[in-house]
Order: structure tokens, then sequence, then C-alpha cells
């Protein structure tokens, strides 16, 4: 049996577990993979004496945080440095510096909890480490900006079990039950192997009947329909013109493709991807949009374009969704922008970094943060662009007031890493938490419809130029947690660190006792 008492075999054990976490996510979506990595886990963290120290606490989060991060993320590297083509050191110093901060969260979060668990080990292991790992992937879902990805409940999407617990607790939800019913296999697995515990048998039971009682919960929830289709089906056409980025923004033969694509395309709307016309209005050839709108309405289509948009004298400009064929032209702003890419935080002490960089448009201003949705064929369309998908709680608002939810992206900055399968992951996720078809247009991948179940209903395959055309069902009424949003999970999580403190408050002792020391 391993040695879990020797220090630098925990460090290995929780890099290769961090490392293999990424089998449970697309593309290939293994669930045995995170089961896996946090069993490993919470071996090592329940052990009293790797907690004593509060260094050795940080250091156990980093060795599995870098690895769990760096293997699904990869990709940021292989962006910076072989399609922006950075030079190498800014390609590194990004990877490591940006998968540090993230892991940092999970070193605070196992910090923390060696700070505050109690005496009891199944609150500990059922409720408060599922809680406080929450808690910190919620404060890096939105501090700094955030960055959502990588979340463990985006691991279930594919499996029914929890499907049920996406639309009223969302994403967080699913995170919380998941964590916490690894911790109970745990519990079960470590008593099955040390009976002489004199709790063990009172344990397993315990662990069993929650897992039940959890399994029960989910399984009731999994057919329940919040929203009701609104109208008739709906003819939809997503063109992904699969421009490379180099003929993209230094030339315009984009332009001349998505004309090509619109004219021979027949739908009740047509939708083109982030940025697919990626030079301004005033710059475009003359009567271009004139008559990509004539073709379109010729078509009897609404047409949807993702192009960048100036909205004022100081020739600010948002990366915008434009509906063209209407007069007015209303249009959404992305306002979530993706930092260093979109926009340069701390100019003044970053600018110069970009003399190394070459990125088209990093001077986006956002949208404001709740923007009505657009109107075409009788459908309300609830429109993010690119990582927006990755942020729940920001598109409950206009996803509430819609009937159809759409991403525009350009993936070609992440060529054919795992990062497009990741993408429509998160978009997998929204469809479901809202229950509505989830429509994703991208330039290179995934171009994909969306059920309100989460299932990929069509797909075109990657790196091609094509037309994906299908029908969509529009959908109103609200889930719970369009209604309450991440709050019911967050402060449930809250609640029971509160709990915990208040347990430790009034014990005498620490709690060292009953808290499970391995081997």
């Amino acid at each position: 049996m391993p040695n879990f008492r020797n220090i630098y075999f925990q460090y290995i054990a929780l890099f290769m577990a961090g490392g293999i976490a990424i089998f449970a996510f697309a593309p290939f979506s293994k669930i045995v993979a995170i089961i896996l990595s946090i069993l490993i886990l919470l071996t090592v963290i329940n052990n009293k004496s790797n907690l004593a120290n509060k260094w050795q606490c940080l250091g156990l989060g980093y060795a599995f945080g870098l690895a769990y991060f760096n293997t699904q993320l990869y990709w940021i590297f292989y962006s910076i440095y072989y399609v922006i083509q950075a030079k190498l050191i800014v390609g590194v110093i990004a990877q490591i510096g940006f998968t540090i901060f993230l892991s940092s969260y999970i070193a605070l979060a196992i910090l923390l909890y060696s700070k505050i668990r109690v005496r009891n080990e199944l609150f500990n292991l059922l409720f408060l480490f599922p809680s406080i790992w929450v808690i910190f992937d919620w404060f890096r879902g939105w501090f700094l900006g955030g960055f959502s990805w990588c979340d463990i409940g985006y691991s279930v999407v594919e499996y029914p079990m929890l499907r049920g617990v996406f639309p009223i607790l969302g994403e967080y939800g699913v995170s919380w039950i998941l964590l916490s019913l690894i911790a109970a296999l745990f519990i079960f697995l470590k008593n099955i192997f040390n009976p002489n515990l004199l709790n063990s048998k009172t344990q397993v039971r315990l662990s069993l009947i929650y897992c039940i009682i959890i399994i029960f919960f989910a399984t009731i929830s999994r057919p329940i329909q919040y929203t009701k289709p609104y109208g008739k089906l709906t003819s939809i056409a997503l063109l992904q013109g699969n421009i490379p980025a180099n003929i993209k923004w230094e030339d315009m033969r984009n332009l001349r493709i998505y004309a090509d694509l619109i004219k021979k395309t027949k739908a009740d709307i047509i939708i083109l991807p982030e940025t697919a016309i990626s030079q301004f209005a005033m710059n475009l050839p003359e009567y271009y949009l004139a008559g990509i709108i004539q073709d379109a309405k010729a078509n009897g289509a609404s047409l949807i374009v993702g192009m960048p948009k100036i909205i004022d004298k100081n020739y600010d400009y948002i990366n915008a969704a434009i509906l063209l064929t209407d007069p007015k032209e209303p249009y959404y702003a992305k306002y979530h922008l993706v930092p260093y890419g979109e926009y340069i935080p701390a100019r003044w002490l970053l600018g110069k970094l970009y003399t190394y960089v070459s990125l088209p448009m990093v001077d986006f201003v956002p949208g404001k943060k709740y923007q009505k949705p657009l109107v075409a064929a009788n459908q309300k369309l609830a429109f993010n662009i690119c990582y927006e998908n990755g942020f729940a709680g920001e598109l409950i608002a206009a996803a509430r007031n819609s009937t159809l939810m759409v991403n525009l992206s350009d993936m070609v900055w992440y060529g054919r890493s795992i990062a497009m399968y990741q993408h429509l992951e998160l978009s997998e996720a929204r469809a479901i938490e809202n229950q509505r078809y989830f429509i994703q247009a991208t330039n290179t991948s995934i171009t994909a419809i969306i059920n309100p179940k989460g299932q990929v209903q069509a797909q075109l395959p990657i790196f091609t130029r094509s037309v994906l055309k299908g029908y969509v069902q529009g959908m109103v009424g609200d889930t719970p947690f369009e209604i309450y949003g991440n709050w019911l999970i967050i402060m449930l999580c809250f609640l029971i660190i509160i709990i915990s403190r208040i347990i430790n408050r009034y014990t005498a002792t620490r709690p060292s006792e009953n808290i499970s020391n391995n081997n």
C-alpha cells in the first residue's frame, strides 16, 4: 500500500491526481477521472499531520492545482506562441503565471479547510470540504475579472444523473453535490479498508444513506420542465467561415467568403460568428453591408453579424452582434471583455509588453451589464460573445427575457486544442441551467445547436467552411436557477463554514481526536 505519510510521495500523488482530472472534461468526459482525482486529494488532506503546517497545506494545494490547470489550459501557451506568434518567453510567462494564480484558489481552499475543520469527520468531508471548494471556485469566477473554466461541475454535463440539478442550483450546485458524493465514497472505502475503527460501521451506513438521498433528489428533479415552448419552430443557419487569423485581420477575403455564404443560405435567422466582419463599417467596401442585407432579405432571413462597431465621437468601439436587417440595427455589445486580449489592464505597467505581441483591436470598451435581447423572426435572442458563456450568473437576466440563447465566438486563436471542446461544454451547461436552446456560432469550431437538455442536436465538423442549418424551439419561463442564481448554493456554503467556526469556537480542543489519520 502506498506510504501516504511520506511528504514527497504525497506531492507526487497530488500532482498526478491534478493531472488526471483532465480526462473528466471534454473531449474525454470520463467521470471516473474526477472521482479518482478527488479521492487521492482527500486521502492526503484528510491526514491531520499534513494540515498542521500552513506552508505544507499551501504546497499540497499548489501541487494539485498546477497539474490540474496546466493540463486543461495548455492552450494558453499554444495560442500565444504558435498562433499569435509571440516570443517564447512571453508564452511561458503567461502560462506559468496564470496557472499559478488559478492554483492559489485550490491552495487557499485546502489551507482554510485545515483551519476550520471540526471533530466530526462526516461533517468535514460531506459538507465542509465541498463548501470551501465551491466558495473558492465562486471567487475564481468573478475576482479580478474571473475565470470559471475547469469547474468540477462541468465534468458531469454529459451524464444524465445530475442533469436535473443544473436548472435548480446551477453549475456550482452540481460541483458541490459531486464533491460531496465523492467524499461519501471516500468515507465508505476508508472504513471498509479500516474495519478496526470503532465508528466504521456507523460511518459506512450514514454515507450510504446520504448517497441514496442525494441520488434520489437528483433523479426526481431530472424530468421537471420549468420552461415551455413559445411560438413555432424557427429555422436557423449558422455560418462557419473557417477564416485563418492572418486572412481575417490582414485583408478582406473574409468579406467575399461570408457574402457568398449568405447569398446561398435560406433560413428564418442567419447568424455569423464573432467579428466575422473584422472591419469597421466605415472601412468596408461601398455597398457591402447593403448587399449582404439585400441578399439575406431576399432569402427571407434576419441577418445577425458579429463585427466591431464604433459607438461615439471618441472612436470607442465594441465587440458587437448586430441585427443588420433591422433598419435601427440593434446590437448586443460584449460586456465581459477578455483581459489582455480585448483590453489592456494597468496599461501604464503592461502596455510595453504588447510590443512583443501581435494582437488586433485590444482597446474594446464593454457594453452594459444588462442588455435587451435582439428580436428576430418572432424570437428574442439573448447574446453572449466568446468566453462570456462561462459566466452563468451574468447571463441570467437576459436569458429570462429571451426565448433563445446565442453565443458568437472565434476559436481560431486556440487551433486544434481542447479549448473548443471545453467551450462547447460551458454552452451545454448554460442550456441546461436555463432550459433553452443554446446556439453557438463560431469561425472554426465548434458550431452547434444545443437543446434545452444540454444535448448537441447538430454540429459542424471542425475547421471546415460550411453552414449548419436546423430548427429550434423558443422557450419561455423561469428555472429556479434563473430566479435565485448562484445565491442559494453560495449562501449554503457560507452557512456551513459559519457553523464550523461556531462549533470550533465552543469546543475546548482543536479537532484532532476524531479526524482521521490515514494509515
